[in-house]
């Protein structure tokens, strides 16, 4: 074949192994497909003919002899991916897009270069766009000319700013450039899917999914048997008005809302109906609620699959970030389990939201161009971090400027991120569901605040106090029934252990993200089976339970944290109104030693608490709290972290040419700064069962998402200390193989004989 004429030579996309070329896939076919689907994606925003182009050009660099060659030796996905040779096919189509369309065409030159290795900086070594604008590629001269010169003219980019907002202008070009990426890889992937695995592309094909109204039906069905059966009184009258006024927001126009409801108010289905009714209103292409917690989202992904189960087990997509994989050297079949969104509901974390917003990788964009024309509802919105507010609320901001979305910030206590004098960064033009959150929040005022604590030396104020464990031990056994919140893993697991030793094992609990998903659910099941039947129950948990979490205690403990994290844990008690009053108590546990975050919040909590004593969870506490935590505190200096080191730094106003350092704003916004390691752990028959498949078969989508339930995420030292009892599946897929290290009340065993315990263990 290597002898052939370049004009008689076939040239071909993929090749089959053990099979005649006959049976390969055309490179013209391959292009037209990837072409046609990057088009619609792009479509949605207003950048079809940007998408045709992209398609076109993205593989000329199969025109060469090189890479035809290279198709006598490797196969299907081997072949699609360059990291599995060394014939670089993306680099010419980069290359002639830089020079055919000026400024145009290095936004394409971006697409085109990382569709395979990610989108890079603009300089700085051999992987940079500059350098590979520059480098030599093998010759492709038998492109056909309707691939090489189209008749396609790039619709123009609306990036306009006004000179308070110049400055932007380099961000918007990113995000636009990342969007039509994400189009590219994701119409790319799945026109090699077609070919190299037709029945894995026929099955992600066949699925045909209700419509939004019809879930809006199940929905509304469900809500009213909820309503029916709930128990008469201002409880159930409140959530019954936060309802109605989502419904009657809903057809307002896209754009920036806000739904401020205290904990207990129904806020999770309410935002769902809000969400449901405004998409078939404004013809919204699917829903996504990003959670602060990976460990929430098991419980509200439950919910609405509870809602939707009559209609089909995939309209709800759970996505977890910490079992993608996203090195692109894994095997195909493993890439393959990464998800692209395309489902009516995706439930996720910010985490992989944001991150996902300034990502790189082609794992992690592939999924962005879904996004577009969505309802996005940010639970517990506040909890975003302090020192990455201004990219995410600049990612947000745009997602709703241009690209159809409308932004839901769901909160018990807002405001948090509205735009200010003092806060100028801060989401303008956002619209309150509720009419009055104030006096909402008056009507279901179900607690009252107490410190324990001692005497302020200054003002005579009282503010937390430092309690030991002895006396925190003291404290519960006084109660028949309570819920202790704490901020690390180690004291809850400490706390319980000492309390268990008294003898008092009976209706006890422990919760933290040492126990995988499915062990949290069936305990909190089991928590809310005693509750329901007023029988004791006691409950030491980490803040996982603070959020989506429905339960109703009588008494609940809180360590000093933020005061927004004290009014979560305000809403587990008393939560359906049944006594006149619920109490919860702050303290400061003496043993326990906070850092970064979690400090902080404390410390502006412990300011504000002494002046609001009356009332620390009133909205003039709250409103005070975030003025002192984001505004002042912080400062503007912190809230893309130092110059050097902010995210917002990568993508400067473009002067004679769009330049952006992709990779560098991707590795500095990072909503978690020490990224843990997935642990599949082996929770009863089922973990077990599903561990030992993983090991026999090998992984596939649907496999994946079963272990996400049996799976615990250890911070790099803890992996390291449980290192003996891991074993590394297929070479990268961390497994307990101990049986007995995992604990049917504790979860992961850390406090095991010869296991030095850390200073903290962050839930």
């Amino acid at each position: 074949m290597n002898h052939l004429d370049k004009k008689q030579r076939t040239y071909y996309g993929h090749s089959v192994q053990g099979d005649a070329d006959t049976r390969w896939e055309l490179l013209s076919d391959h292009i037209q497909r990837v072409s046609d689907r990057c088009a619609a994606f792009a479509k949605s925003f207003q950048a079809e003919n940007w998408g045709r182009l992209a398609g076109l050009w993205h593989d000329l660099g199969k025109y060469s002899d090189a890479f035809q060659d290279y198709l006598l030796t490797a196969n299907g996905f081997e072949a699609h991916l360059e990291q599995f040779n060394r014939v670089d096919h993306s680099t010419a189509g980069a290359q002639l897009a830089a020079k055919q369309l000026g400024g145009n065409g290095q936004i394409l030159a971006y697409v085109i270069a990382g569709h395979h290795a990610g989108l890079a900086n603009a300089s700085g070594g051999d992987s940079s766009l500059f350098e590979r604008l520059r480098k030599k590629v093998p010759a492709c001269v038998a492109v056909p000319d309707e691939i090489l010169r189209p008749v396609c003219e790039l619709e123009p980019l609306e990036m306009q700013a006004s000179k308070d907002t110049r400055d932007i202008l380099g961000f918007r070009y990113a995000f636009f450039t990342r969007m039509l990426f994400s189009c590219l890889v994701d119409a790319d992937f799945l026109a090699t899917e077609e070919f190299c695995d037709r029945e894995k592309s026929e099955r992600r094909a066949s699925g045909h999914l209700p419509s939004f109204m019809i879930m809006k039906g199940t929905l509304d069905a469900e809500l009213e048997k909820k309503l029916s059966h709930a128990a008469p009184g201002t409880v159930s009258t409140c959530r019954q008005q936060v309802l109605t006024a989502c419904r009657d927001a809903a057809a307002k126009p896209p754009g920036m809302f806000s739904l401020t409801v205290p904990t207990g108010g129904g806020k999770t289905l309410s935002s769902l109906a809000f969400a449901l009714e405004h998409a078939i209103q404004h013809g919204k292409s699917r829903i996504v609620y990003a959670i602060p917690f990976t460990s929430i989202i098991e419980q509200t992904a439950d919910v609405f699959r509870q809602v939707f189960q009559s209609l089909s087990d995939e309209i709800v997509l759970e996505h977890h970030s910490n079992v993608d994989p996203e090195d692109q050297r894994e095997s195909p079949r493993s890439r393959l389990a990464t998800e692209n969104w395309d489902a009516p509901l995706v439930v996720t974390t910010n985490v992989q939201l944001f991150e996902s917003l300034f990502a790189a990788k082609t794992s992690r964009c592939r999924k962005l161009h879904n996004l577009v024309n969505s309802v996005i509802i940010l639970d517990e919105a506040q909890t975003l971090p302090v020192d990455r507010l201004r990219p995410c609320l600049a990612a947000l901001q745009e997602l709703v400027r241009g690209y159809g979305c409308t932004i839901v910030l769901c909160t018990a206590t807002q405001p948090a991120i509205h735009y200010r004098d003092q806060f100028t960064m801060g989401l303008p033009d956002v619209r309150e569901i509720i009419p009055d959150p104030a006096q909402l929040a008056a009507q279901m005022k179900r607690v009252q605040v107490r410190v324990i604590g001692e005497p302020c030396s200054r003002e005579n104020k009282i503010v937390p106090g430092k309690v030991t464990n002895q006396e925190l031990v003291a404290r519960m056994q006084e109660q028949k029934s309570f819920l202790m919140i704490v901020n690390t893993r180690g004291l809850a697991a400490k706390l319980y252990r000492d309390l268990a030793s008294l003898g008092e094992r009976g209706g006890l609990y422990h919760l933290s993200t040492l126990m995988c998903g499915q062990h949290r659910s069936d305990t909190i099941a089991e928590i809310r089976q005693r509750l329901q039947r007023g029988q004791v129950c006691r409950v030491i948990s980490t803040q996982l339970i603070e959020a989506g979490v429905d339960v109703d205690f009588p008494v609940v403990f809180r360590a000093l944290s933020g005061l927004d994290s004290i009014a979560q844990a305000a809403g587990r008690c008393n939560r359906e109104g049944r006594s006149e009053i619920g109490t919860v108590f702050v303290f400061d546990p003496q043993e326990v030693t906070l850092q970064g975050y979690l400090r902080s919040t404390a410390m502006s909590a412990s300011e504000i608490i002494p002046a609001f004593e009356e009332d620390v969870l009133s909205p003039e506490a709250i409103r005070a709290y975030f003025e002192l935590h984001y505004w002042k505190r912080s400062g503007p200096n912190r809230w893309d972290k130092t110059p050097e080191e902010g995210v917002m730094k990568c993508f400067p106003c473009p002067t004679t040419e769009f330049s952006a350092d992709f990779r560098n704003a991707a590795d500095r916004l990072r909503l978690i700064e020490e990224q843990g390691r997935t642990v599949f752990v082996p929770y009863g028959c089922v973990g077990q069962d599903l561990i030992q498949r993983l090991r026999m078969d090998g992984p596939d989508r649907k496999l994946l998402r079963q272990l996400q339930r049996y799976s615990v995420t250890l911070y790099e030292h803890l992996y390291q200390a449980m290192a003996p009892d891991i074993e590394l599946i297929h070479g990268q897929y961390p497994a307990l193989i101990n049986v007995s290290a995992y604990d049917k009340k504790l979860g992961i065993r850390i406090d095991r004989p010869g296991f030095v315990e850390p200073s903290e263990w962050i839930a």
